[in-house]
């Protein structure tokens, strides 16, 4: 009986801290909801913005996105194969600029690539 009597005091205070935590757990949809539905009440007192009488410029947009961009595609893009993804990019993007020709030495590009299993030999070659 000695063994049951901490074993009974562990069991006292494990049952609350276990109900805590079920509550706490319950609680959060509720909180959530709450959270979700309530408005901030910092919308309803800010005061009216004061009108500048500084004038302001407009900030063109950086163009070096768009230029990678066209670069890139027309890069990748020949008069060969005007109907490409590449090229119908570039064109779109510059409608005034031509599409490369290919170069001459040049490979052409493979009609079809076919994967083939290799292992090595059996004698090492």
């Amino acid at each position: 009986m000695a063994a049951g009597a901490p074993l009974e005091a562990m069991r006292h205070r494990v049952r609350p801290t276990r109900i805590a935590v079920r509550t706490v757990t319950a609680a959060r949809p509720l909180a959530l909801g709450l959270a979700v539905t309530s408005t901030p009440t910092t919308l309803e007192t800010a005061a009216p913005a004061k009108p500048s009488t500084a004038p302001t410029t407009a900030v063109a947009a950086d163009p070096a996105g768009h230029a990678q961009l066209f670069t890139g595609a027309r890069l990748r893009s020949s008069t060969d194969d005007a109907a490409h993804a590449q090229a119908r990019r570039a064109q779109s993007m510059g409608p005034d600029v031509g599409l490369p020709d290919p170069a001459a030495d040049t490979q052409p590009a493979p009609e079809s690539v076919t994967a083939v299993r290799s292992a090595p030999a059996v004698d090492g070659r």
